[in-house]
């Protein structure tokens, strides 16, 4: 995203000579030098960064009640060249390993937890995140039997989306209510806030856990780990203000009842 902004501020500095304007070329060559800096020196994206997580430092501690429930977010799968393996990117471990950890956290109370774990395969690997990243979690602990995957998503709209379905449809947990119950929403720190952002729209009061906290280093030399970062942050903010976008225009439409008594499926 960063990449484009760039090439099309060196397509307006060509445009710009070739109609001799001279003073708007010499602006946007220091816009450009500007931001090239800001980012590539980690400035920018640390800023940036730090806006979306700061919320999220500290994890909470749950106060776990009879019924639980883990929202796993899905972060992508990659295929091993070799072997065709399908497996979590390795961006995606701090939020799995932190699903089992919040796990056994709850199991310890002896209460009854349910892992949710939402991701289809938007990159076309041949396996859904969900099912994926579900082999991972029964290595670390976590019975199969409680684990609820959720292969169809696409992206976080439907992460929401799709996960209220689960929770409002299954007519085995009816009685499963906010008294009685606990959701937990588990994803990056960088991707909280815009998930929390949808959940909320679709009724789903969760508790955010952050699965990792992604820092930006400054420097006084450019480095191409920063402008990533600085990309990762772009996507956020603009998934976020486009929410705000599309409820002005009306396509925020909820399917059916806005606010659900949340509840849980057996895995299939």
């Amino acid at each position: 995203m960063s990449f484009l902004l760039f090439i099309i501020l060196v397509i307006l500095i060509l445009l710009a000579s070739v109609l001799r304007w001279r003073k708007t070329r010499y602006m946007l060559v220091l816009l450009t030098l500007v931001l090239f800096f800001g980012v590539g020196t980690g400035v920018a994206p640390r800023y940036l960064l730090n806006a979306l997580q700061q919320d999220y430092q500290v994890k909470p501690n749950v106060s776990w009640r009879e019924n639980n429930v883990i929202i796993l977010l899905g972060a992508g799968t990659v295929k091993v060249p070799r072997t065709h393996d399908v497996e979590p990117p390795f961006f995606a471990y701090g939020r799995i390993t932190e699903t089992a950890i919040q796990y056994q956290y709850c199991q310890q109370t002896k209460s009854v937890c349910w892992v949710i774990v939402s991701g289809g395969d938007p990159l076309q690997n041949g396996e859904a995140e969900a099912k994926v990243y579900k082999h991972v979690l029964v290595s670390l602990g976590v019975p199969e039997n409680m684990i609820i995957t959720e292969p169809n998503s696409m992206n976080t709209w439907q992460n929401a989306e799709f996960t209220r379905r689960i929770l409002e449809f299954d007519h085995d947990f009816t009685t499963f209510n906010q008294q009685n119950s606990r959701i937990v929403l588990v994803t990056s720190g960088l991707h909280l806030r815009r998930s929390e952002q949808y959940f909320n729209h679709f009724g789903i009061n969760a508790i955010p856990i952050r699965g990792d906290y992604v820092v930006a280093s400054v420097s006084w030399l450019p480095s191409g780990y920063e402008f990533a970062l600085m990309d990762f942050a772009l996507h956020e903010y603009l998934g976020y203000f486009r929410y705000y976008v599309y409820n002005t225009m009306g396509w925020n439409i909820l399917p059916k009842k806005e606010v659900f008594a949340a509840g849980v499926m057996k895995s299939g």
